[in-house]
Formats: structure tokens, sequence, C-alpha cells
């Protein structure tokens, strides 16, 4: 036993040191290739991450400032495109016609929710002009608070030094406007989800931001001021004798310079009677009657000086039209749109084709600035 003892430690100091260095060193020599080549095979995430395809690019959540010299408004104040599913045939059954109401009414939640974001992200872009003009950054007023007439020089204000391009102006205006009917426009859609379209039109614009508008009830809106400003236009007509007829006819001549000359002037505006401010603010859309209870009483404290800050902001807006390039560097919707803040919303009442609606607008528009220009130098910018 001792014989064996002896020879199994021989033999265990022969192979010791291979064990700490020769060993080693195969085994590192075997392995090596081995790891290399299960690398290629191995289903850990870093691997997994590099043969992945690289992702796509994040979509825009911000919308950009636009420059001064351009006079169109981002895309993001307007509407986004509406998808409702396609008609069934007249064979469908219950159950297909209540999934497709299912899916309109996602739809339009879609719709609602990415006008929302909208309005988020343009306040937010805003943001940096609003401090330009000297208005509060977390508090939505829109621009401009003074009247024409308003002594106070140190009023937020459209001024020489802090100038805007037509498109950022309407991109702080139209942010701020949106921002005040965004909380209680959330709360219905979060209350009524797919069921918000059948409660919108009750309220309709009052709490309804404009990106969130859907077409139908755009033109519901447009009907209604079509009715609203003939009805007051009628009651100013009737009110004097010596007052055409022709004022109501739509796009005239005479109709357009009662509202460029008349209406949209500062002076008229200070100088008119009580009623007449009303009808003009009907005109323009800023109240929904011209007969209000009591309105006579309270155009003074209200509604004229309402009217003398709107009157401002069309003459900020019509020099900044001016400086941008004219009505043939607006895009369709932005002449809409300008067409129908100027009282100008049945010009084109009647006219189906497209392209004949543009022209009429356009023209109607064009002949605006030119009675602006001509009666009342527009407010310098």
């Amino acid at each position: 036993m001792a014989s064996i003892t002896r020879g199994q430690r021989a033999l265990h100091a022969q192979f010791q040191p291979w064990k700490h260095s020769r060993f080693h060193s195969h085994l590192r020599s075997q392995l090596l290739p081995i790891c290399t080549r299960s690398q290629l095979f191995s289903t850990s995430a870093p691997s997994q991450q590099s043969r992945r395809p690289s992702p796509s690019p994040p979509i825009a959540t911000t919308v950009s400032v636009p420059s001064k010299s351009e006079i169109n408004a981002p895309i993001s104040t307007h509407p986004a495109p509406l998808t409702t599913p396609s008609p069934l045939p007249s064979s469908a059954g219950a159950a297909d016609k209540l999934k497709r109401y299912v899916e309109f009414g996602r739809a339009y939640v879609t719709f609602y929710k990415t006008g929302l974001k909208n309005v988020y992200r343009n306040y937010r872009a805003s943001l940096p002009l609003r401090r330009k003009l000297g208005l509060p950054a977390y508090i939505p007023i829109s621009p401009p608070r003074t009247s024409t007439r308003n002594k106070n020089r140190s009023a937020p204000s459209i001024t020489q030094e802090s100038k805007l391009g037509r498109a950022q102006f309407q991109l702080v205006r139209r942010s701020a406007r949106d921002v005040r009917r965004m909380i209680p426009f959330t709360l219905i859609l979060i209350v009524c989800g797919e069921f918000t379209p059948l409660i919108v039109p009750i309220f309709g614009s009052a709490i309804t931001p404009a990106t969130c508008r859907v077409p139908s009830q755009v033109e519901k809106e447009r009907v209604a001021a079509t009715a609203r400003k003939l009805a007051a236009l009628d009651v100013f007509v009737a009110g004097d004798k010596d007052r055409s007829v022709h004022l109501l006819k739509a796009g005239g001549a005479e109709q357009l310079a009662l509202l460029a000359g008349r209406f949209a002037d500062p002076a008229w505006v200070a100088d008119a009677g009580s009623a007449d401010v009303l009808r003009a603010s009907a005109v323009f859309g800023l109240i929904k009657r011209h007969a209000k209870t009591a309105g006579e009483s309270l155009a003074g404290l209200i509604y004229r000086p309402r009217l003398a800050r709107y009157v401002e902001y069309l003459a900020i807006d019509d020099g900044m039209i001016r400086v941008g390039g004219g009505v043939k560097a607006m895009n369709a919707t932005e002449v809409r749109i300008a067409v129908e803040e100027r009282g100008g919303v049945d010009v084109s009442s009647g006219t189906q084709d497209r392209k004949r609606v543009e022209e009429l607008e356009r023209r109607w528009l064009e002949q605006w600035l030119a009675v602006r220009g001509n009666g009342s130098k527009s407010k310098k910018l």
C-alpha cells in the first residue's frame, strides 16, 4: 500500500504543473471557438437586439413654431381628418349594424383624442410667442387685449418691437381659444366615451375646441351663423328708412362696404348706438342673438369693449395678410376662416363646386382688404 501511495504521489506531482498551466490553456483553446460560434446562436437579449431591425422613427409629438414669413397657420390648428366606417348594404344584419355603430364611436373618440393632443401641442408651441407679446404663459388670454382707443400702453398688445408673422399670431390666438375649451370637453369625453358625438351637439362650439369639431358640426354652425347675420342685418336695415335693402345681398358691394367700412371701423364702434353694437356683434359671430335680454343696457359694459377688441384683431390680421403676401399666398382653409371671421359667412352660399367657392371667397377677401385700405388705415404692426 505504501508503494502504491508513493506511485500516486509521483503521478500527482507529475501532472500538477499541467493542471494549473497547460490544462487551462488547452481548455481555453478548445472552448473559445465554441463560445465564439455559440454567440451566433445565442438567444440572449443583446444578441436579439443586434439582429432586430432598427425601430421606425417616432411620430412627431410637437408642433414647430412657424417663421415670421409664413402666412398660413399650422395645420394642427385645424381639425384632423375624420375616417368613418364605410356604409353597409341594405341587407346587413343587426349584428353588423351594431358593430358599425361601435366602429363609428371609436372613430370619433380617436378623432377627439387627436384634436385634444393638438390643442396641448399648439399651446406648448405658442409659449415662446406669448412671452414675446407679454402675455401670461399659463392663463389662456387671446391677443390683442386692448382696444384701439385704449391709452394703457403697458397692457399686452402687438407692438412694432414685438411683431409676429401671421402664422405665429394665429397660432397664439387659436391655441388660447382652444385651451379655454379643453377642460370641459375632456371631462365630457372621459364620462361619455364613445357616446360623446351624441352629447357635443347639445353644447356646440361653446365647449368644443376647433380641432375637435367634426365636418357636420362645422357646417351646422356655418348655417346658424348665416341666419344670425341675416337677422341682424334685416333689423339694421329696417331701423332706418335711408338704409338700402341691398345690404342684405350676400357678397354684394353694399354689404361689404357696411361690414368693412362701418362695423369694422373703431371710430364707428365707439360712437354707435347700443342696438347697432349688438347687431354688429351678431354679424361677426361674437354673440348668438342681436336682441339679447338687457343687451342694450350691457352694451357699454360688455359688448362694446368686446367688439372693439375684435375690430382691433381684424385690423391686425388685415395688416399681416398684406405683409405676408396677400390673399394669393393663403391656402383655401385660411381664406375661408378669414372670410367667416369678417362676416362673409354666406359669400358662397348655394355654391357646390369647391373651386368656385374658393374663387368667390378669395375675391371677397381681396375686396375687403381694398375697402379697409381705402376707408381707414389698418392698425400698424
